[in-house]
C-alpha cells in the first residue's frame, strides 16, 4: 500500500489538475501541487481535512456539511467510482470554484485503501453553460415579444425552431416550412431558396404564406446563413414579415396611379412638378407629348420659359418668380402661347400649387398643363361675333362702346371735339311687314354698306339694333361737318334699293349731337342725339336735326311713366305674362319664362324696355323685382292647386337688383311665404351682370344654387363672356341671344355661333335653351343640334297667367298627368 502512494504521489505531483489522495474515509492525505495552486492551501492544510469541508454547501439552519453529507460518502463506503460530479469548492479566500470530481478507489489484495480524487476546475466552462443558458433565454423572450415570425432551419431547410408568434399563426409547423406556402408562390420559393443555399447568401423572398385557419396572407421573408469557425454553414436563421396590408395599400396606390395616368391620358393634361432649389423640372408622358418634347427630355426652368412665345415670357416669368418668392403658399395660373414643335404655336394653360416648408418657403411647386388652343379659338370667335353685328358686319353695341371710349379719351387729352349721329330710317318697319325679314335684312345690309361709303376710315360707324345706326365722327370740322354727313347719309341712303325684281324706298332721320358740348360720355351724346333724331322725324321723313336742351322737354313723359310705375307698385297693378319654354326632345311645355307689363289706361300695356330706364333713374328696380319675384312664386302654387303639373318659372333679374345686398335672403322669402318648391324657381341673368365684380358674383350664385334655385346666363353671345370665367361660374343653363337664333339656315355665322355656344353647353354640362323661335325650320336645327328647351312665337307669344292655363288645358291636358 504505502508503495502504492508513493508512485501515486509522484504521478499527483506532475499533474496540471487538483489531485487529492484520501483514506477510505474521505479524509484528505496528500494535496498536489496543483490542488495548492487551485485552492490556495498548502499541502499540510489539506492534511488531515474532510473532502467534505472544501464543499461550498451547508444546511438551512447554517450548519456546515459533516462527512457524512458529503455526496461523495456513499462512494466512499461502498468503495465506489465516481465521474464527472459537479461541486462547487470553496477556496481559502473564500471565492468559489466550480469543479468536476472523479472519485477512484485503490484496492490492495482485493481492499479498498483509499481514494484517488480528480478535480477540474471547470468554472470557466460553467459560466459560458450559463451564459450561454442566459442568452438563450434572452433570445425566445425577445423573439416571442417581436410581431415578427422568427425561425432556425436545419442546413437542408428542415425546421428547428419558431418563436410564439410562428405559433400562433400556424400552430403547430412540421419540418417541412415549404407546406404553408402558397401553391401559387412555391416554386418562386423553392427557386429563391435553392439559390441561397448553392451561394450561401442571403434569402429573401415576398410571397404568401397560409395561417392557421387557412387564410393566406403576404409575407416578406428573410434568411441569413450562420456558419462556424471553418465557414460550414450551420443554420439558416431568419424573420417573416407581415406586409399584407403594405401590399393592398401599394396595389391601392399603384391602381390609383394608373387611373391618374389614363385619366391625364384621356384629358391630354400634362402633370408637372418643380423643384427651385435644383432647378429640376419633371414632366410626365403626357406633358413632354403635350409640349413635343422627346420621352427622354430632361427639363429645367430655363428650358420651358424657352419654349414660351417671346410676347408672353416676360410675363410667365416674371409670374414665376413672384410665385417663388411668395412667403405662403402660392398658386399659379398661367396662360401662354408656346412654340410645340409638332403642332406649332399654340396656347397652353398652367395651373400650379407650392409646397413650403417649416418656415413657408416654397421647396416644390406641382400642377398641372393643358392645351387650350381649342377654348381660345372658341372664344375668340364668340367674341368677335358678339362685338359684330351679324346682320351687317358692323361693331355692335359693345364694340361701338368700346371703340367710342377710346375716341372720347382721346378727345379729352387733346381737347379736341367731335360728333355722333342717330340714324333711324323712316318706313322700314313696312318693307319688314310687306316683304317680310328676308327682304327687310337685305335692305338692311345694303343701308349699312352706303354708311361705310359715306365716312372716312376714322370715323365709327355701327348697328344698335334693329333700324337704328350711329356714326361718330372724331375731331369733326367745317370742311367734314356733321351737317355735311347727315345731308350725304341722307341723299345716299334715300336711293332706291333693289332686291330681286323689288324697288324699295326708305330715307333715314338723324339726330346729331356734339362732343363736349352736348355730354362728355357716349351714354349721354348718344340720348341727346337720340332725342333730336324724334325731334327730325317730326318734320317728316330724310331730315336731320342738331340736339338743343328744349328737347329735353320729351323728360316729361319719363315722368309720366315714373308715376304710373309707382302707382301700380302701391296699388298691386303690374301684370306678369308667361311664355312656354319647351323640351325638345318631347315638344311639352317645362316650364314658362315670367315678363313683366306695365298697364296704362287707355293704351297697351308697357313692355320693360318701355319703363326700365324710368324705373332706373327713379331707383324702383329694387322693388319691381321684389314684386315679380312674389308673383311668380305665388302664380306657380295657383296653377298646381288648379290641377297643373310643376313647370319651373323663370325671372329676370335686373343687375341693380342683383347687387343688393338683401338679393338673396328676399328672394328666398319669397318662395319660403309661398310654399314653392326652390327647384321651380330659375333666375335669368345678363351676361353684363355676372361678369361685374366677379368674386361677389360668383358667391350670390352659390348661395341662389345652395337654397335649390337654378341660375340662366340670358342673351348669351351678345356680350363679353370669357369661356375661361364662363367655366367657373355655378349657372345651370345657356339661354342663346334670338338675333343668332332666328338668323339660323339663313346667316352662315349666326348659325356657327349658335352651334359653338351649343358645344360649349354640352362640354360645360349646362342645358342650352333657345329663344325667338319663329319657325318650324328653326325648331328642327336646333333639336337635331341637341338644344334643350326653345321658346319663342312658335310655340306661343307671351300670355296672361289664365290664358296661359287655357292654352295649356287645350294643348296638353288630355295627355297630362293632372294632380
Amino acid at each position: 500500500m504505502q508503495n502504492n502512494i508513493t508512485t501515486y504521489k509522484i504521478i499527483a505531483e506532475n499533474a496540471l489538475d487538483p489531485i487529492f489522495l484520501t483514506d477510505t474515509e474521505g479524509t484528505i492525505r496528500f494535496a498536489n501541487r496543483a490542488a495548492e495552486k487551485v485552492f490556495g492551501y498548502g499541502n499540510e492544510e489539506f492534511v488531515g481535512s474532510g473532502v467534505h469541508a472544501l464543499l461550498h454547501h451547508s444546511h438551512a439552519d447554517g450548519r456546515p456539511f459533516a462527512a457524512e453529507d458529503c455526496p461523495l460518502s456513499h462512494a466512499y463506503a461502498r468503495g465506489e467510482a465516481v465521474e464527472d460530479l459537479v461541486q462547487q469548492f470553496i477556496r481559502k479566500d473564500g471565492r468559489f470554484v466550480i469543479v468536476s470530481c472523479s472519485l477512484t478507489p485503490v484496492f490492495s489484495s482485493g481492499e479498498t485503501r483509499g481514494h484517488v480524487l480528480y478535480v477540474r476546475d471547470i468554472s470557466r466552462r460553467a459560466q459560458l453553460e450559463q451564459a450561454r443558458f442566459a442568452d438563450e433565454a434572452r433570445f425566445r423572450v425577445l423573439t416571442d415579444a417581436m410581431p415578427q415570425m422568427v425561425w432556425e432551419l436545419a442546413p437542408d431547410g428542415s425546421v428547428t425552431f419558431i418563436n410564439e408568434r410562428s405559433r400562433e399563426y400556424f400552430g403547430e409547423i412540421g419540418d417541412d416550412f415549404a407546406e404553408t406556402i402558397h401553391p401559387e408562390d412555391i416554386a418562386r420559393s423553392q427557386q429563391a431558396w435553392r439559390e441561397a443555399l448553392g451561394a450561401g447568401t442571403e434569402y429573401r423572398i415576398e410571397h404568401r404564406i397560409r395561417r392557421r385557419d387557412g387564410v393566406y396572407r403576404w409575407f416578406l421573408s428573410h434568411a441569413v446563413p450562420f456558419r462556424d469557425e471553418s465557414g460550414l454553414i450551420t443554420a439558416w436563421y431568419g424573420v417573416s414579415t407581415d406586409i399584407d396590408d403594405i401590399r393592398r395599400a401599394g396595389e391601392v396606390v399603384r391602381k390609383s396611379r394608373e387611373t391618374l395616368r389614363l385619366a391625364t391620358e384621356a384629358a391630354n393634361l400634362g402633370l408637372w412638378d418643380y423643384y427651385p432649389q435644383t432647378d429640376k423640372l419633371v414632366w410626365n408622358e403626357s406633358g413632354k407629348r403635350l409640349f413635343g418634347l422627346p420621352a427622354d427630355a430632361s427639363a429645367t426652368l430655363e428650358g420651358f420659359l424657352a419654349l414660351v412665345d417671346p410676347d408672353d415670357r416676360q410675363r410667365v416669368q416674371a409670374m414665376m418668380q413672384e410665385a417663388m418668392h411668395a412667403e405662403a403658399g402660392a398658386r399659379l395660373d398661367l396662360q401662354f402661347r408656346a412654340a410645340a414643335e409638332v403642332h406649332g404655336l399654340r396656347w397652353f394653360r398652367v395651373y400650379g400649387k407650392s409646397i413650403v416648408d417649416a418656415s413657408g418657403k416654397p421647396v416644390r411647386f406641382i400642377g398641372v398643363a393643358m392645351d387650350i388652343t381649342d377654348i381660345k379659338l372658341a372664344e375668340q370667335r364668340i367674341r368677335d361675333a358678339s362685338q359684330r353685328d351679324t346682320l351687317t358686319g358692323l361693331p355692335n353695341r359693345a364694340l361701338l362702346f368700346e371703340y367710342c371710349g377710346h375716341l372720347l379719351a382721346i378727345a379729352r387729352r387733346t381737347r379736341s371735339n367731335g360728333a355722333l349721329l342717330f340714324i333711324d330710317l323712316d318706313r322700314f318697319k313696312p318693307i319688314n311687314d310687306t316683304h317680310g325679314h328676308d327682304v327687310g335684312d337685305q335692305v338692311l345690309r345694303q343701308v349699312a354698306k352706303r354708311l361705310l361709303d359715306c365716312t372716312r376710315q376714322e370715323d365709327i360707324v355701327g348697328r344698335l339694333g334693329g333700324d337704328e345706326f350711329v356714326v361718330a365722327l372724331p375731331h369733326s370740322d367745317d370742311t367734314w361737318g356733321p351737317a355735311t354727313v347727315a345731308r350725304n347719309l341722307i341723299e345716299r341712303i334715300s336711293q332706291p334699293y333693289y332686291v330681286g325684281n323689288l324697288q324699295l324706298q326708305l330715307s333715314p332721320s338723324i339726330g346729331i349731337s356734339l362732343y363736349p358740348a352736348h355730354g362728355e360720355s357716349l351714354d349721354a351724346l348718344i340720348k341727346c342725339a337720340d332725342a333730336a333724331m324724334y325731334e327730325a322725324k317730326k318734320s317728316g321723313p330724310g331730315r336731320y336735326r342738331f340736339y338743343s336742351p328744349t328737347l329735353d322737354d320729351g323728360s316729361d313723359q319719363q315722368l309720366a311713366i315714373e308715376r304710373r310705375l309707382r302707382e301700380a307698385l302701391d296699388n298691386n297693378e303690374l301684370v306678369l305674362h308667361y311664355q312656354p319654354v319647351v323640351d325638345l326632345e318631347s315638344g311639352r311645355p317645362t316650364g314658362v319664362e315670367a315678363l313683366l307689363r306695365l298697364p296704362v289706361p287707355g293704351r297697351e300695356p308697357l313692355l320693360p324696355h318701355q319703363f326700365m330706364p324710368a324705373a332706373e333713374s327713379a331707383g324702383l328696380v329694387g322693388r319691381l323685382g321684389e314684386w315679380v319675384a312674389r308673383e311668380a312664386c305665388r302664380q306657380h302654387q295657383a296653377w298646381i292647386a288648379a290641377g297643373l303639373p310643376s313647370m319651373s318659372v323663370a325671372i329676370n333679374v335686373a343687375p341693380q337688383q342683383f347687387r343688393q345686398r338683401s338679393f338673396v335672403s328676399q328672394l328666398a322669402d319669397s318662395v319660403r311665404n309661398c310654399g314653392m318648391d326652390p327647384s321651380c324657381l330659375q333666375v335669368e341673368l345678363k351676361e353684363s351682370t355676372v361678369l361685374e365684380d366677379v368674386p361677389d358674383t360668383i358667391a350670390a350664385l352659390q348661395e341662389l344654387r345652395a337654397l335649390g334655385i337654378s341660375v340662366a346666363l340670358d342673351d348669351f353671345g351678345v356680350g363679353y363672356s370669357s369661356i375661361g370665367l364662363l367655366s367657373t361660374l355655378p349657372i345651370d343653363k345657356l339661354k342663346i341671344d334670338q338675333s343668332f337664333v332666328n338668323r339660323i339656315g339663313q346667316d352662315a355665322k349666326s348659325q356657327a355661333i349658335t352651334d359653338t355656344v351649343l358645344a360649349l353647353g354640352r362640354s360645360l354640362h349646362l342645358q342650352v335653351v333657345g329663344e325667338g323661335i319663329e319657325s318650324e325650320e328653326v325648331f328642327d336645327y336646333l333639336r337635331d343640334q341637341g338644344c334643350d328647351q326653345a321658346q319663342g312665337y312658335f310655340f306661343s307669344k307671351p300670355l296672361s297667367a289664365e290664358a296661359f292655363e287655357h292654352w295649356y288645358r287645350d294643348s296638353y291636358a288630355p295627355a297630362a298627368s293632372l294632380h
